[in-house]
């Protein structure tokens, strides 16, 4: 063995060693307290009470046809801690004509700001 190679035996097994000892302490944080390093759930994750207020919106929209356009809208429109369902009429896939319920917290959102939300949205927004 030359002194090159045990130069780097050595280096590797100081590398080693350090990531042990970190993987070590990363182990013992989490055993002493991991869940305190957990941060909270979005705001929208927690329950809502029953005894809040609830208010549907029934609508047909136009979205754009492409695959998935009922799921877009949906992850869109969830990022608004205030939407708590929304109801697809069937048929399924289909992107025109569409019938749908949405089930908001007007505490959390207004009729107005949700409206402006789906306008956005949607190519064309109809009440029913």
């Amino acid at each position: 063995m030359t002194v090159q190679q045990s130069a780097r035996i050595t280096a590797l097994l100081q590398r080693l060693a350090t990531t042990a000892a970190l993987l070590g302490a990363c182990a013992a944080i989490q055993a002493c307290g991991g869940a305190a390093l957990h941060s909270a759930p979005p705001s929208h994750d927690e329950p809502v009470p029953a005894s809040e207020q609830r208010a549907e919106l029934k609508l047909e929209l136009e979205l754009e046809q492409r695959a998935g356009c009922e799921e877009d809208f949906d992850l869109a429109l969830y990022q608004d801690p205030g939407v708590e369902l929304i109801e697809w009429k069937e048929p399924f896939g289909v992107c025109k004509a569409r019938q749908v319920t949405i089930r908001y917290l007007p505490k959390r959102t207004s009729r107005d700001a949700l409206l402006g939300r789906i306008k956005e949205l949607a190519q064309e927004v109809k009440q029913r």
